[in-house]
């Protein structure tokens, strides 16, 4: 067996296993939410017969541990419920909401990525210049202020005040781009802003640790150019912990934007979890859950392999 065969299999391995505790943690934890998802659905005037006739129908007046066991039973057969919302399989559900909250995690990592990578290289190559000292004070702001309040400021600016930008909506990249575009531009520079500040950082310290290095100055014997040795020798090297930086980060930024989502009304999964929560939807929320772990499992996987391609030392560890 390879090193990066017996890697996978070990990715593997513990992805299954982080399945099986979070999709368990989540079924006990969101039963322990006051509230009665018959009652949600039939409102507070319906009679108790049809209360309970509907919580018979929907398997939910057995014991929690009867509950777990047919759930997780279908689970395995790749049946993830129905939506007490949406009338429809979890999993179609969970598949209609789930571009937006891609488009937005992909593009604006993607960004993010390019912009760090630029501006920590123009930081290292040119240390006085006043632009790139500002940009790294701009990082430690960009970290510090809350997401929410970028978002207003936006729209207050943009939306409200100059009209340049629609204040929220979302249509689909790939079949209406003209409409889509400007209706991405301001989610998108809001997620943009915190993930370079945040890579940035990351970025400045590995460099911070690789510029003192002896092979540097064998590089600068041989007669490169500081940008050489920047982009030949040091970023490469420096790129590692932003690798996983950045992983971890796209995984977190799928489960968590919510805020962003509600903001300007983008129909993704953070949206589609707070109606399942507010409407008592046990199936959808344990669906989105059990999704957004598999992602960021796949995510981290994914990094792990990029490690591995990249440093061979992954590969026996």
């Amino acid at each position: 067996m390879t090193g990066m065969t017996g890697l996978l299999l070990r990715r593997l391995r513990d992805l299954l296993i982080i399945l099986v505790i979070v999709g368990t943690m989540m079924f006990f934890v969101i039963r322990l939410i006051p509230g009665d998802p018959a009652q949600a659905i039939l409102g507070p005037t319906a009679r108790p017969s049809d209360v309970d006739a509907l919580r018979e129908s929907m398997g939910l007046n057995g014991s929690l541990w009867e509950q777990y066991l047919s759930w997780a039973g279908n689970v395995l057969r790749g049946d993830f419920g129905t939506s007490i919302t949406y009338h429809a399989p979890v999993l179609g559900v969970v598949a209609e909401h789930i571009v937006p909250t891609l488009t937005l995690a992909v593009l604006s990592t993607v960004i993010s990525f390019f912009l760090s990578v630029a501006i920590t290289s123009w930081q290292a190559v040119s240390p006085r210049n006043p632009v790139a000292r500002g940009l790294d004070r701009l990082s430690s702001l960009g970290m510090a202020v809350p997401d929410f309040w970028i978002s207003l400021v936006l729209v207050l600016v943009f939306s409200v005040t100059l009209r340049w930008f629609p204040s929220s909506g979302y249509e689909n990249l790939f079949t209406d781009p003209a409409t889509a575009v400007p209706a991405l531009v301001l989610p998108l520079t809001v997620l943009v802003i915190g993930q370079t500040a945040l890579f940035v950082l990351t970025l400045r310290e590995s460099l911070l640790g690789e510029l003192p290095l002896a092979y540097l100055r064998t590089a600068r014997v041989k007669g490169l150019s500081e940008r050489q040795v920047m982009l030949k020798h040091v970023l490469p090297n420096a790129l590692m912990p932003l690798i996983t930086q950045l992983g971890s980060n796209f995984a977190m930024l799928v489960g968590g934007i919510v805020i962003i989502e509600s903001i300007f009304v983008v129909p993704g999964l953070g949206h589609l979890l707070m109606g399942a929560v507010s409407t008592r939807d046990f199936p959808l929320i344990q669906g989105v859950t059990l999704f957004v772990a598999v992602l960021f499992v796949l995510v981290n996987l994914l990094v792990d392999l990029s490690y591995a391609l990249l440093d061979p030392k992954v590969r026996v560890a």
